[in-house]
């Protein structure tokens, strides 16, 4: 674990060019979510289709180059721009059925807690348009809290941990999925079922192991956003931290799946 974590931090030290494209996605889709967000029902329909086209795009040429890196640690460097277009051209289409996919698995996710907070845990007592207002204000999130009672505050917190651990679940089986696709399998059907197999099987708390560490690192980088994002010279270093974090996950998950998954010697492990 710690080897490959070690050569992940020097691969992307090395081919920091990978976070260029994350970057620019990361501006152009912001700009595009603000002008594109008023119009009618129909215009909102198209804007959100064209948003999943520009992820997919993006996404199928980022991934391609991340496993160019993880094949071919010695000849990539800045040229390595280069292979984002041929990653795009590639993997566009089933990229974007990875997507979908994760969509579905992670609304089945989504209704299966639902469903098991209303039979376990039951309703908290309080109307949802009271509860989503207060959320956005301080002082009515602490005068709704103080005004309930220690049931309902049990309650919350019960679905509060509920959402949480649902959330990290589905985090956690999607954790090799991308890389499964441009490793082993280019059919995203296939290649969830592989992953799968290959999370929960003998290699289980190791891969635990590597999904605590990524969840750990990406908390302390939000708590530090969410104490200090009022200093514009903080927020900006803490921004870039982002970025270089994205990009150093993505390296270190493709590297940590290549070479306990997916490479047997000089061959890749095509096996289901």
């Amino acid at each position: 674990m710690f080897k490959v974590i070690k050569e992940s931090f020097k691969l992307t030290n090395e081919n920091i060019i990978i976070a260029t494209p994350l970057i620019l996605f990361s501006l152009i889709s912001t700009l595009y979510l603000i002008f594109s967000s008023g119009g009618n029902k129909i215009g909102l329909l198209f804007s959100v289709i064209l948003f999943f086209l520009m992820l997919g795009a993006f996404l199928s040429g980022w991934f391609y180059m991340i496993a160019r890196v993880i094949k071919n640690p010695d000849n990539n460097g800045n040229k390595l721009i280069t292979e984002f277009p041929s990653g795009v051209g590639e993997y566009f289409v089933v990229t974007l059925v990875m997507i979908f996919k994760i969509l579905l698995i992670s609304a089945i996710i989504i209704i299966i807690a639902f469903l098991a907070g209303k039979k376990f845990i039951g309703g908290i007592g309080i109307p949802y348009s009271q509860l989503s207002s207060s959320i956005s204000n301080v002082e009515d999130m602490k005068a709704l809290i103080d005004s309930m009672s220690r049931e309902q505050l049990i309650k919350i917190n019960a679905w509060n941990l509920l959402i949480f651990f649902s959330m990290l679940f589905n985090y956690f089986i999607l954790l090799f999925y991308p890389a499964v696709i441009f490793f082993k399998r280019k059919n995203p059907f296939i290649a969830f079922w592989i992953s799968l197999k290959d999370t929960f099987g003998r290699k289980f708390f190791k891969n635990v192991g590597l999904f605590l560490l990524i969840m750990i690192l990406y908390m302390i980088i939000s708590s530090l956003m969410a104490l200090f994002g009022k200093n514009m010279f903080i927020h900006f270093t803490l921004t870039l931290i982002n970025f270089y974090y994205a990009t150093f996950v993505g390296i270190l998950v493709f590297n940590y799946y290549y070479t306990n998954f997916a490479k047997i010697g000089s061959a890749i492990d095509t096996r289901v």
